[in-house]
This record gives structure tokens, sequence and C-alpha cells, in this order.
């Protein structure tokens, strides 16, 4: 793929990963309209799933590719910080007559700081490429 490909699934990347925070912190002030959202992408937990997993996906080749690049540990280490992040986050048990409970909250701020935490890695990754003279498809890294 050639390096113009690469900008452009870092900036797909970092976008879905910034709208996956946004949708994460979002969530908990709509959960009064879930009835009203009923049958939607938003209510729906397969599609937070889905969200999550597409964004690892662009974000595990680019990231890991921009290491290879640049030998630059921050952008792997962001990368482990966000997989860290979806790991730690509680599962959503949300029962809607129960109310929200504290464990709910900390799914959706964990899952949050993921999403951010990608759409950093992403950011620094097409920092490092911005700034990289050498910057290019050949094998050799940028350092």
């Amino acid at each position: 793929m050639k390096t113009g490909g690469w900008t452009k699934l870092d900036k797909v990347g970092m976008t879905l990963s910034f709208l996956c925070a946004v949708h994460c912190l979002v969530m908990p002030i709509l959960l009064p309209f879930i009835p009203l959202l009923a049958g939607s992408f938003l209510s729906c937990e397969s599609s937070d799933s889905a969200m999550m997993y597409i964004t690892l996906l662009i974000a595990a080749p680019t990231l890991f590719r921009g290491y290879l690049k640049h030998r630059k540990f921050r952008v792997p280490a962001v990368f482990l910080l966000s997989l860290l992040f979806f790991a730690l986050r509680p599962e959503t048990c949300l029962h809607f007559h129960d109310g929200f409970h504290l464990h709910d909250a900390l799914h959706f701020v964990l899952a949050a700081l993921a999403g951010f935490s990608l759409a950093v890695g992403h950011w620094l990754n097409l920092k490092l490429c911005k700034s990289c003279l050498v910057c290019s498809d050949s094998a050799q890294p940028c350092h």
C-alpha cells in the first residue's frame, strides 16, 4: 500500500476512534431516551462491539506499521494503553428499570479513554509521517 493509502487509513482510524470515544461519553446521557432510540444502531450492544472491533482492526496494522517505519515506541505504547482500557472495562448490564450503576459508568469511561487513546495513536502516527523527510514506502526505517 502506498504511503498516501496508509495516511488515509490513519485519518479514517483517527476519526472512527474519536467518534467511538464521543459515542461512549454521550451514551450515558442518552440512556433516558433509549425507549425512543429502540431499534436504532445507537441502542444496540452489538453496534458498540462492532465499532470497537472496526477501530481496533484499523489501528493495529497502521500503528504497527508506524512503529516499524519510525521506531518510536510511543505509538505502540498508546495502542497497548487503549487495549488495556478496553480490557479493563466491565461488561455493561444495563437494566433500565434498575437504574444506572457505577460499573456501567466505568464501562463507558474506560471505553471512551480507549477510543481517545487510539485517536491519539493515529494522530502521533500522522505527525511522525508528516515530519519525516524519508517517509516513503521503502523497507528502511525513518530514524
